[in-house]
Parts: C-alpha cells; structure tokens; sequence
C-alpha cells in the first residue's frame, strides 16, 4: 500500500510540475501571465529569469518526491493517508509560491524597463466573424456518442449481477458524469471568443477558423481520451488483482491530456505566428486590467462563470465575480476540507470494540455498528484475507474499514488493521452484509478479543 501511495505522490508531483513548466512558452503576448512583446521576450533578463523559474520548478519536483519518503518512517506511516494529503497541499502551494515569485520578478523587469503597453477592457467584435463560429469545428456529434458509449459499463454491470459485489452500479456512472462535463467543455472551447489581428475580414476569418478547428480537435480527442480512460480503469477495477495496475489508466489519461494541450498549444502557436508574420507596422499590444484574485478571474461585469485560465490552453477557471461562480468555488473548497477531515479522522481514530450482554457494538469513524447475539452463525479466525474491493469505507495504508466485498465472503463489513496478519471472522446469518471481519492492533490483542468474543458467544 506505502508503494502505490508512493507512486501516487510521484505522479501528482510529476504532473504539478508539467503543468507549472508550461506556463514559461511564451504564447499569446505572455510569459507566466505577464504581458510582453515578441522583442522584450528575447530580453536577457527575461530570458534568466525563465531559466531560474525553470530550475526552480525542477528542485521543486525533487523536494517534494524526497519528502514522500517521510511515509516510510513507522510513525507517519500510521497516517500515511493524511499525511500523503498534506504533501499534495504542500507541493500545490509550493508550485502556486513560484509562479506568483517569478511573476512579480518579470514585473519588475518591465518596470525597469519602462515598458508599457496600451491598456483596453473593451473586446473588439467583428460581425462578420461571429456569423461564421461554429462552421469550421469538428462535429459535435463525436462527444455525445462518447458520453453514451460511457455507459457500457454500467450496462455490463446490470447483466451480470455477481459483478456487481466488487464493482457496485452506482460507481459505474461517474464516467457517465465526467464524459458529460467533456461534452460541456467542448461546447466551452468552441465558442470562445475570438481574437481579432486587424480591420481585414479575411484575416480574423482565418484565423478564428484554424483556432476553432485546433480547438475543436483538441476537445474531442480530449473526450475519447475520457472515454478510453473509462473502459480501461472499468477493467481493471473488475479484473485487475494487483493495485498498481489501477494506476495505470491514470497514468494513460493524465499523459494523454498533457499531450493534446501541447499539441493545441503548439498548433495555435504557428498559427499566430504565420499570420502575425504577414502583419504590416508594428506589433500591437493590449493589455488589460488585472481581474484575478486568489488565482481564480474576478469580474463581476462577465456573465460567464467559466472563463480560460489567464494564459491561453491552459484549461479553465471558474468567474468567482458571479454568484453561481462563488457558490462553485467555496463549494468545491468544502469538500476539500471535508474530504481532509474524513481522512484525519478515519486514519487517527481507532476502533473500540465493545462486548455486551446481548450486543457486540463497533464503534469506527462514521461506520458503527451493532451485532446481536442471535444474529451469529460461526466465529473463526484466518491470517489471510482474499482480495476484494472497497464499495463504500475508508482502506487506508494502516487500517481499512467499512463496507468491502471480498472474493468467497461477499459483502462484508471490515474493522481491521493491515499490518495485522491475523483476523476475526463473525459470519452472520443474514447475507448483506454476510460478514464482519476484525482484528486489534497486534496478534496479541486479537487473540484476546476472540476468546472474549467466544466466551459472549456461549453465555
């Protein structure tokens, strides 16, 4: 388990950093989300100073994978699951840290400098143009059979029932749920506004159209990437035996998306520079009032709630000036906080296993439970669990419990320690759950919770 953790961390590090990198390409007037012209970008000091963020965002990388290493250590490995959050936090801030860092420094170069640019909120709009969105990108038709084909699995899962108790129905339908938000981003990407080079129709119609087909392409490759993204983690869920092979659909959709926004950004990026190159006169730049607060776009005048991140391509953010944008980003701030107690609490908490006169009560991090007397068939012990899947519970690095479904037990609840080898077993006469399997925090005490078991059993 401390090695998938491991490989986990690794990955999310390793995709922290990508993602921070990019943001040095200089595209669309802009290095980091400073505004700077083609010649001030080839400036020395500018060019230093993309150096240092890189070498900076590298030693980042390898700061962070280091202290993944700290879940070796006995104490925190106890609270690895916590403790793996805490990282992730950690190197987020971390990265966030640089950018803003390196941000003010290309600030002040241009303040130096004095360079200066026009300044305009307004967005220029050619008529002409905008009758033509949406006539050059590829159909949407594409992204909806995506989203239907999202729902095999589910399909799958409701002819054949035994599959069910390892994979439960309800899980089947988060791909269903994110192949419908592809569909909604490529509707995003499609129609955003256009930029416009010059007076010339013909111009701004060229290049609104490559822009919308790159885009366009970009949005349906990212749908089918979801998609086989989803069939392969579907497969390895039901079929897979070993943990790690679950990290490899990840793996496939975090490297394939990273891939299609290169490619999109690379694309987009010839193709102003094409038709930038036939420009007559000088290049002319806008640059618009800051509307960023806290990393996130702030203006309460744009009725959209989602908008392009600051540098174009890379992704989205939601307008936290509108009321529907606040609600979306303090919601999804909830649930981080919640999720962060969830873990703490589940990995901190032990179980207290209470005998009583007619009652067996498990008292566990939002999982408790009470086993009657009569409700008992058979008590055994094992020192080796079958494999099975987590359907609705916490399966930490130090302990796992909740609802499990285990190969020849079925559904059974779990209150037990992983790196005790030794378990009790409680089969129930009911079949849901058929099971309830618990263990102390050594042998030791595990065999004198049988005996006490064993002796509430025969009074």
């Amino acid at each position: 388990m401390i090695l998938l953790f491991l490989v986990i961390l690794w990955l999310v590090f390793g995709i922290m950093a990508a993602y921070s990198l990019l943001y040095r390409q200089y595209r669309d007037h802009q290095i980091l989300g400073i505004t700077l012209s083609g010649i001030h970008a080839q400036h020395s000091g500018i060019k230093k100073t993309v150096s240092s963020f890189t070498r900076t965002c590298y030693a980042v990388l390898l700061l962070s994978a280091g202290c993944c290493f700290l879940l070796l250590i006995p104490l925190i490995r106890n609270y690895a699951e916590f403790a793996m959050l805490l990282l992730i936090i950690m190197n987020l801030l971390a990265n966030w840290l640089v950018i803003g860092y390196y941000q003010k420094k290309l600030r002040h170069i241009k303040e130096e400098n004095n360079w200066t640019y026009s300044r305009d909120n307004t967005i220029t709009v050619d008529l002409n143009v905008a009758r033509e969105k949406g006539k050059s990108s590829i159909s949407s038709v594409w992204v909806w059979l995506f989203l239907l084909l999202s729902f095999v699995p589910a399909a799958v899962l409701l002819f054949h029932s035994e599959t069910q108790q390892i994979y439960p129905i309800g899980l089947s339908l988060i791909g269903p749920f994110c192949q419908l938000f592809s569909v909604f981003l490529y509707y995003r990407i499609r129609n955003q506004r256009s930029r416009i080079l010059n007076g010339e129709t013909e111009d701004n119609l060229l290049l609104t159209r490559q822009e919308e087909r790159i885009n366009s392409i970009s949005a349906t490759l990212s749908a089918l990437v979801m998609l086989v993204f989803w069939f392969l983690f579907n497969l390895s869920m039901v079929h897979a035996q070993n943990g790690l092979l679950i990290i490899a659909p990840m793996i496939f959709l975090i490297v394939a998306l990273l891939g299609i926004a290169r490619w999109q950004q690379n694309k987009t990026r010839n193709l102003e520079e094409t038709l930038l190159d036939g420009q007559p006169g000088e290049e002319k730049i806008q640059e618009r009032q800051s509307t960023w607060k806290w990393g996130c776009y702030y203006d309460p005048n744009d009725p959209r709630v989602f908008v392009p991140k600051r540098i174009a391509g890379m992704g989205w953010t939601v307008n936290i000036g509108r009321p529907a944008g606040k609600l979306f980003y303090f919601g999804i701030l909830l649930l981080v906080f919640f999720i962060l107690g969830f873990v703490a609490y589940g990995g901190m908490k032990d179980y207290q296993i209470i005998v009583q006169e007619h009652e067996m009560r498990i008292d566990a991090a939002m999982y408790d439970m009470t086993v009657e007397r009569d409700q008992v068939a058979s008590l055994s012990v094992t020192d080796q669990l079958p494999n099975g899947t987590r359907t609705n519970g916490y399966g930490g690095a130090n302990k796992s419990f909740g609802h499990f479904s285990l190969n020849g037990y079925g559904k059974c609840m779990l209150y037990v320690y992983n790196n005790v080898d030794q378990y009790i077993v409680v089969q129930l006469k009911e079949k849901d759950p058929g099971y309830v399997i618990i263990n102390g925090k050594t042998i030791e005490e595990t065999e004198a919770l049988y005996q006490e078991i064993s002796r509430w059993l025969s009074e």
